[in-house]
């Protein structure tokens, strides 16, 4: 497990490429799949990684923040949404960590590290990061 956060959690800070950059090589230095994501901010289209997308059974990629959530522990869902919605107000950096049941039904942990850069007019701009899961997860392919 990652000691940067436990399921469940989350965080969000103004906008601290060090950090951001310290969060990813804890997870690529660990045994995780590491797979990038990408958010259009003025269209709110999500394009995440084909392992990824299969561990939270998308059926279009790119896809909404809807389709996204729907695979996340409903517990968690609130507490991301707020995440993602406060980095599309300004510029940030933030994680979070929730499990996912995959389409076998078995859980696994998923993890999210993300920035957000917006243009000045706030209107323009995106999310991007990664998604992180355990190469040990039952749900994922190495």
């Amino acid at each position: 497990m990652l000691t940067l956060m436990t399921p469940g959690a989350g965080t969000i800070q103004p906008l601290n490429l060090r950090c951001h950059e310290a969060w990813t090589r804890s997870l690529k230095g660990a045994r995780y799949l590491v797979e990038p994501w990408r958010c259009d901010i003025a269209s709110g289209a999500f394009i995440v990684g084909s392992q990824t997308s299969s561990l939270l059974g998308l059926r279009h990629n790119p896809c909404g923040v809807v389709d996204l959530v729907r695979a996340y522990d409903q517990g968690d869902r609130s507490t991301i949404l707020t995440i993602l919605e406060q980095a599309t107000a300004s510029p940030s950096s933030f994680c979070f960590s929730t499990t996912v049941r995959g389409s076998k039904g078995r859980s696994s942990p998923l993890y999210c590290i993300g920035k957000s850069t917006l243009s000045d007019e706030g209107a323009e701009g995106s999310l991007e990061g990664v998604f992180a899961v355990p190469r040990a997860a039952p749900t994922m392919s190495a």
